[in-house]
């Protein structure tokens, strides 16, 4: 809980409503209208707030390194004799390689401190 309302504490603005990409305006875009700054009255809708975003920059991701427009789009650069299943798994080790990084030796330091 307490990460959730440091993240909120430091990205979630209401004022940056007009600003492209905050999350003031994508919780508008989106209609979470019950998410508000105040994460200790709506917990649960701050935590799938936070989920949902983050699922939609991995789909979002996904179709770019994929160069798709859309997700029904076929990506391209397919090798048409390959099997399915195979330019999946290639596509989705692209993905996770992109967005999973090891942590670091520093990284887990200073967080047990």
């Amino acid at each position: 809980m307490l990460r959730i309302k440091n993240t909120f504490n430091q990205l979630f603005d209401g004022k940056s409503l007009d600003n492209r990409a905050t999350l003031s305006q994508l919780k508008n875009d989106f209609h979470h209208r019950s998410v508000s700054t105040d994460v200790m009255s709506c917990f649960n809708y701050a935590e799938n707030f936070l989920r949902f975003l983050t699922e939609t920059h991995i789909v979002y991701l996904a179709l770019k390194l994929c160069n798709m427009d859309i997700v029904d789009a076929e990506p391209s650069g397919v090798d048409v004799k390959m099997p399915g299943e195979i330019v999946i798994c290639s596509r989705l080790s692209t993905v996770i390689s992109f967005i999973w990084l090891l942590p670091t030796l520093t990284n887990c330091i200073s967080l047990s401190q």
